[in-house]
Formats: C-alpha cells, sequence, structure tokens
C-alpha cells in the first residue's frame, strides 16, 4: 500500500506525543499499549449495559463489533497518512481545517476526562468486591487515586511499552482463564445461554434497539489511542498499525462479546453490583483465587488506563496552547520538576469534580463518556472519507467508509437525544472549550483584557523593556524608538513584516521601494505573546525572528536596499504593525499569506482584520504570496 500524506493545514493544533522512544514500538507492543485502553471497558461495559438493556446487553456488543472492526480499518489509515500522531485532532484539521482539529481536541479532552473519572471509579468498585468498606467510600478514593495519579505526573511519572505489555499480557490470561472456568462449569448450557439471548432480540422495538447500539460502543472505547502512537511506531507505518490492529480485534473479539455473555448469563437476577460484574463471574466460576486474580488485573489495567487519560489530556493542552488557542498559562511548567503542572491538574481536577457531581454511578459516568467517545469517532471517520473524496478515491473503500461514518454518526445522533445530562455535560465543556479557543486565537479575550488600563501600561512598560534589550544584543536589530530616530538617516515609505524565509515577500518591498526611487527599507518581526501581562520578565527575540531578519537583511544587500530590521514584542501583532506603520509614517505595509510557512499562521485570521482595521488611512495594505 502507497502512504500518501497531506500537508497539515497551519494553525491546526500539533499532536501530543508519546513518550516511548521514537520507532521503536512494535506491532506487538503497539498492541499492547492499545489493549490497555480498549481492554478495561470489559470491566465496567457489561455492568452499564445490563443496568440500560439488561440480558441483551451481549447482543449489542456482538453487533456494534462489526461497525467496530470497520472503524479500526480507518485508523489504520489514519496511522500512515498521519505519522505525526495526534488521531481526531490531526485528522479534522487537515480535513476541515484548524477550528474542527481544536473541535477534536476538544473532544478527546471530554474524553480523557471521562476515561480517568470512570477508570479510577471503576477501579476502586473492584478493590470494594474484596473490601466493602472501598465501596462504600469510592467517590472518596477514586477522587485520591487520580490526586495521587497528578502527583506522580508532576513529579514526572512516565508511560513504558514494557510494563503495557506486561499488564495486556497479564489481562489478556486472566480473561482466557476466566472464560475458559466459565465454559467449564457451564459445558453446552453455554450454547442454550447464547441462543436464549438472540431470541431475546427479537422481541425490541426501535426505540430500545437504538438506545442499546448507541449504548453499546461504549465497549470500544480507547480505539482512538493506536493514532497517538503512530510516531513511535516502527517503519513502514502501515505494516505496524494493520499489525497490531488486527491483533487488537482478534484480542477484543474473544474477550468483550463472550465476557459480557457469560458475566449477564450467570449473574442475571444475582444482588450483585453490576459495577464489578467480572470479578463476581470469576468468583462465579473459580473461587477465591480467580476473583483475587481479577480484581489484582482490573485495578492495575483501570488505574494504567486513567494515567494514561491525564497524559493524553495534557499533551492536548500544552499542543492547543502552543497554537494559541488557549491561555499561555496551561504550559507553564514546574520549576522542580519540569512537568506541566498547571496542564495535569487541570485533567486531573475536572475528572474529580465529575466523580463528585456523579456521586460514583457508573452508568451516569457512561453516558457521559460517550459523548466525547462518540463525537471523537464521528471526526475522524469523517475526515478520512472526506480526505478520499478530495483526493477522487471513489472506489469500494469509499463506500464502505461511508456506511462506517453513517453507523457512527447514528449511535452519537442518539446518544445526544437519549442521555440528555450526557449532552448537557459533554456539549456543555465542549461549547465553552471551543469559545476559549476560538476567543484566544482571535484575539478576543485579549483585546478585552488590554482594554483595562493597567494592565496595558503594564505591557507597554515589559514591551518597550525587551525591545531596549534586543537593540543591545549582538545582532544589529532596532526597536521601534530607535528605528524612529534612524527615519531622517533612512527614510522609506515601505514597511515588511516577515516570519519565515518569507523571500518572495521581501522581493515584493524592495521592488515597491525601488519604484519609488528609495534606498532603504523597514523590515519588521513581531513576537506575539498573548500571556505578556502575566511574566514580569521581559521576553526574547526568538530564533525564527532573527533568522528571518537575517535572510531578509540578506536579500535586501544583494538588491543594493539598506534594511533597517525591527524588532517589537505585543500581546497583538496587528497592533504592534500598525502602531510602527504610523510611527514609521509609511503609506505601505506588506505581509505574506502563504500556506507554506509559519507567516501565514501568524496573519490568517485576525492579524489581517486587524491591520486592515488599524493602520492609518494613507497607508496601503498588501498581501503577498
Amino acid at each position: 500500500m502507497s502512504d500518501p500524506t497531506t500537508a497539515s493545514p497551519a494553525g491546526s493544533p500539533k499532536a501530543p506525543q508519546p513518550t516511548i522512544q521514537a520507532k521503536q514500538l512494535t506491532w506487538f507492543l503497539a498492541w499492547a499499549v492499545v489493549f490497555c485502553d480498549i481492554g478495561t471497558s470489559v470491566y465496567y461495559v457489561p455492568g452499564i449495559l445490563y443496568e440500560q438493556v439488561g440480558e441483551l446487553a451481549p447482543v449489542f456488543v456482538a453487533a456494534v463489533m462489526v461497525c467496530f472492526v470497520l472503524l479500526s480499518m480507518k485508523y489504520v489509515e489514519i496511522c500512515w497518512r498521519n505519522p505525526e500522531g495526534g488521531g481526531v485532532v490531526t485528522v479534522a484539521g487537515k480535513a476541515f481545517g484548524p477550528r474542527w482539529g481544536a473541535l477534536g481536541g476538544m473532544l478527546i479532552t471530554v474524553d480523557y476526562f471521562l476515561t480517568s473519572a470512570i477508570s479510577a471509579t471503576s477501579a476502586f468498585y473492584y478493590v470494594g468486591s474484596l473490601f466493602p468498606f472501598f465501596e462504600t467510600h469510592v467517590v472518596l478514593f477514586a477522587c485520591l487515586g487520580i490526586a495521587a495519579l497528578a502527583g506522580l505526573n508532576i513529579i514526572g511519572i512516565r508511560e513504558s511499552a514494557a510494563v503495557a505489555l506486561f499488564m495486556a499480557l497479564a489481562a489478556v490470561g486472566i480473561d482466557v482463564w476466566v472464560i475458559g472456568q466459565a465454559f467449564a462449569v457451564l459445558g453446552w448450557r453455554s450454547l442454550d445461554m447464547a441462543r436464549e439471548t438472540v431470541a431475546l432480540a427479537g422481541h425490541l422495538d426501535l426505540r430500545h434497539a437504538l438506545v442499546g447500539y448507541s449504548a453499546a460502543w461504549l465497549a470500544f472505547s480507547g480505539l482512538e489511542s493506536i493514532a497517538q502512537l503512530a510516531p513511535a511506531m516502527r517503519e513502514p507505518v502501515a505494516r505496524t498499525a494493520r499489525r497490531a490492529m488486527t491483533a487488537v480485534i482478534v484480542t477484543i473479539l474473544l474477550s468483550a462479546p463472550m465476557l459480557t455473555l457469560l458475566s449477564v448469563g450467570l449473574l442475571h437476577g444475582r444482588d450483585i453490583g453490576t459495577e464489578r460484574f467480572i470479578s463476581e463471574l470469576g468468583a462465579a466460576v473459580g473461587g477465591t483465587t480467580l476473583k483475587l486474580a481479577v480484581v489484582f488485573t482490573a485495578t492495575s489495567l483501570l488505574l494504567f488506563a486513567a494515567n494514561t487519560a491525564i497524559i493524553g489530556g495534557y499533551h492536548i493542552f500544552l499542543a492547543l496552547g502552543n497554537e494559541g488557542f488557549l491561555p499561555r498559562i496551561v504550559l507553564r511548567r514546574n520549576r522542580a520538576f519540569g512537568t506541566p503542572h498547571v496542564g495535569i491538574l487541570i485533567t486531573t481536577v475536572v475528572p474529580m469534580v465529575v466523580i463528585i457531581a456523579a456521586r460514583g454511578r457508573m452508568v451516569l459516568l457512561g453516558d457521559m463518556y460517550a459523548f466525547g467517545l462518540l463525537g471523537c469517532f464521528v471526526l475522524s471517520s469523517l475526515g478520512v472519507d472526506y480526505i478520499h473524496w478530495r483526493l477522487h478515491r471513489r472506489g469500494p473503500q469509499l463506500w464502505i467508509g461511508l456506511v462506517t461514518s453513517a453507523l457512527v454518526v447514528l449511535a452519537f445522533a442518539v446518544n445526544l437525544f437519549a442521555k440528555p445530562l450526557a449532552t448537557a455535560f459533554g456539549g456543555g465543556v465542549t461549547a465553552v472549550g471551543m469559545l476559549v479557543a476560538i476567543g484566544m486565537r482571535e484575539g478576543w479575550w485579549t483585546e478585552a483584557l488590554y482594554a483595562v488600563g493597567y494592565v496595558d501600561r503594564r505591557a507597554d512598560r515589559i514591551a518597550a523593556e525587551a525591545e531596549r534589550r534586543a537593540g543591545e544584543g549582538d545582532m544589529q536589530i532596532v526597536n521601534l524608538a530607535q528605528a524612529e530616530e534612524l527615519k531622517p538617516l533612512y527614510p522609506s515609505h515601505t514597511l515588511v513584516a516577515v516570519r519565515g524565509r518569507t523571500i518572495n515577500v521581501v522581493r515584493e518591498a524592495i521592488t515597491r521601494v525601488k519604484g519609488r526611487g528609495e534606498s532603504a527599507l523597514y523590515c519588521l518581526v513581531v513576537d506575539e505573546v498573548p500571556g505578556l501581562f502575566l511574566s514580569n520578565r521581559p521576553p526574547e527575540p526568538n530564533g525564527e525572528g532573527l533568522t528571518s531578519l537575517r535572510w531578509a537583511f540578506e536579500e535586501a544587500r544583494r538588491k543594493g536596499i539598506e534594511l533597517i530590521p525591527i524588532w517589537m514584542v505585543s500581546y497583538n501583532a496587528a497592533d504592534a504593525i500598525a502602531r510602527a506603520a504610523d510611527t514609521l509614517d509609511v503609506d505601505g505595509v506588506i505581509v505574506g499569506v502563504s500556506r507554506r510557512n509559519a507567516l501565514y499562521r501568524l496573519l490568517r485570521g485576525h492579524v489581517v482584520r486587524g491591520l486592515a482595521s488599524r493602520l492609518p488611512k494613507n497607508c496601503h495594505l498588501i498581501l503577498c504570496n
């Protein structure tokens, strides 16, 4: 299979990177990491589904298994199309644009929040099956467990593929043990149990069938994790991902439907907590020894999954913060350990609040979990279909993909209407997140903040000090005040704003300068720092900006033009460029809008619109590719 890729859209959030050494993840290790995520759902999904659809839970798990296989094949393609990783964030960004990538980030963040909440809660329900005190105070212990994971992540805990492999093999071994013991106890009665369960499906009405179908998708949560592993997969990524996913499908096929069938069939009607169905199944068919084994592996794997969600969540925050979608405070790192403690605290406090609000009720947590899970599946699946359409691939692969997308969209739509509390929570968190993201990206919040006089004056002082220090460095760049002093010696009516190697933009500016019979050109780099007010330490020019000025200077020198390199820092690039244009009294400002460099990310959207409204009336805005 060929391995085509498409360029990441400018401004789309970057993917969270795994902590496993790059390109060393074999298909076996990738299977282990993914199974440690998907495999945890078998510990709580049978009980949640039993509470909602009764004895039909195995039927719905088996039905959705077919859809899961189809969607899994799409995730294999997502891996090789996006070897940089990122899953739904990258796919949605490439297919539909940066804001859709941000939406994917918000949806998977909701997914991570609920993964932590439901995994920690389920873990202590299993501990409670041995020690009832834990079950009585499950909310408290689940919150303490997440708090402990937060502390470990702040100190600097990292995931290990070797640990994941050990845990995955242990989980598979215990699952096989439970299933084998159950068949040994039941014998041929297990076939009768399966036939009776399927026969019950004939009496379903459409509404209950749709509700059960949408709820059963929870059994396959964690599929997104394989896309996050792509940067660490051994080459060729397509082959590694395909083999890993095949192994995941086989192990899930052999465990999830069967454990659901056996636990529901054997425990139906008994006075047993549905939150710990698998350990009670182990006790029913294998006694205390098997129950202990299930509790140990379930608790370990569930807490491992909660930790994975915390790591994934704060990496999403870091990616969105670096791309300007979230306040830069989320990027702050702990002085002692160098870890992003603000992001870690957010990804642990929210799940704790969710657990307390839900009072540890697994059915409610499962309903809430389904919102982000199915939302991610919808965006990822439709994104792959749209990429196929854009590449003019109209064969069977596209039509099978569209059917898969329709099945996922159906589950998501049913979930929206059938579970209003989950929709309110997931939709609310996503809407608030998108409002913050777009507001940050478009500069709404910084504009509002800098409208406060004290903040604006403080920012001006910090910016002035930073620009003064830059002028004292080895490279002969000047700040705006110094450029104004040089104006009588190097008069020019043209200002060019650069970012990256924008040679065409600089050449366009040089042509304009020569056409006006002038010999000097003002060249500006603006470092946009939205969180400027949060720091007392003046920022310094970044390497990219200095490199941009050097390239522009060399190009101007070759053309016989004197270039005045200016560096500014501001919370708003458009405001800084307009202020420079006014101070230097130029009548033309040239900026680049090429998608091929970082300037497009800087100048797209609010910067171009801001310049159009801020430039002096006698100054023209010239956009150059």
